[in-house]
C-alpha cells in the first residue's frame, strides 16, 4: 500500500530542501579548506596545527554531506520508482512518523533496532 501523493510530494520537497541545505553548506567548507590551505602567511606551529586540526574536521564534514546527499538521492529515486518507504530487509511500510524524522530511511523501526543490536549487541538504541 503506498502513501498518497500529498505526503511523497511533501517528502521530496523536503528530502530536495534538504540536499540544497548540505551542499550549500559543504561549498562553503571547501571554500574555508581553500583558505586554509592558502594562507599567505607562514603560521607558527601551534596555529599550523589548528589549521590542520580544522581542515581534518571540514573534510570529514565533506564526506559526512556527500553519503547524506547520495541518501537524499537515493530516497528521491525510490519516490520515483514508486518503493518509498518500504522496508529494504521485511518490505513492510515504514511508519510515516519515521519518514518524517528520517527521511531517507531504508528500514522500518523494527528491522533497524535489530541491526543496531547485531552490530553492538547489549546496547540500548531509541527508535523513530
Amino acid at each position: 500500500m503506498a502513501y498518497d501523493r500529498h505526503f511523497l510530494e511533501q517528502m521530496r520537497n523536503r528530502l530536495l530542501e534538504r540536499r540544497r541545505v548540505v551542499v550549500q553548506s559543504t561549498l562553503s567548507n571547501q571554500r574555508e579548506i581553500e583558505s586554509l590551505k592558502t594562507q599567505q602567511a607562514p603560521a607558527e606551529m601551534e596555529e599550523h596545527a589548528q589549521s590542520s586540526a580544522a581542515e581534518f574536521v571540514l573534510t570529514r564534514l565533506n564526506e559526512n554531506a556527500r553519503r547524506e546527499v547520495a541518501q537524499i538521492d537515493a530516497a528521491i529515486a525510490r519516490i520515483d520508482a514508486g518503493t518509498y518507504g518500504e522496508c529494504i530487509e521485511c518490505g513492510e511500510r515504514i511508519s510515516k512518523e519515521r519518514l518524517e524524522a528520517v527521511p531517507y530511511a531504508l528500514k522500518d523501526s523494527e528491522c533497524m533496532r535489530r541491526s543496531e543490536q547485531q552490530a553492538e549487541p547489549g546496547r540500548e538504541y531509541p527508535t523513530l
